[in-house]
């Protein structure tokens, strides 16, 4: 295959990724009998990135079940919530 070819099928696969419909789904954690729906923590710390006026641009999470805590980190700083 040329590389005209090769770059051709690249731009198909990437354009099917993007033109791909998003789907709905409910994202859990188990870790020792205890259940974390994710979307519920995630709109937990939305707000509470709201309430401390942070910038939620760029948000990352992190579960830390040991801890009992769920990390973030966005544009305006970095926190956490009792899970």
């Amino acid at each position: 295959m040329n590389k005209q070819a090769s770059k051709t099928s690249t731009k198909k696969a990437a354009g099917t990724r993007t033109g791909r419909t998003k789907l709905n789904y409910s994202l859990y954690l188990q870790y020792q009998d205890r259940e974390y729906d994710m979307a519920d923590l995630k709109e937990l710390i939305l707000e509470k990135c709201e309430a401390e006026e942070m910038d939620p641009k760029d948000l990352r999470i992190y579960v830390k079940p040991d801890d009992n805590k769920a990390y973030y980190v966005c544009a305006g700083g970095s926190s956490s919530i009792a899970l």
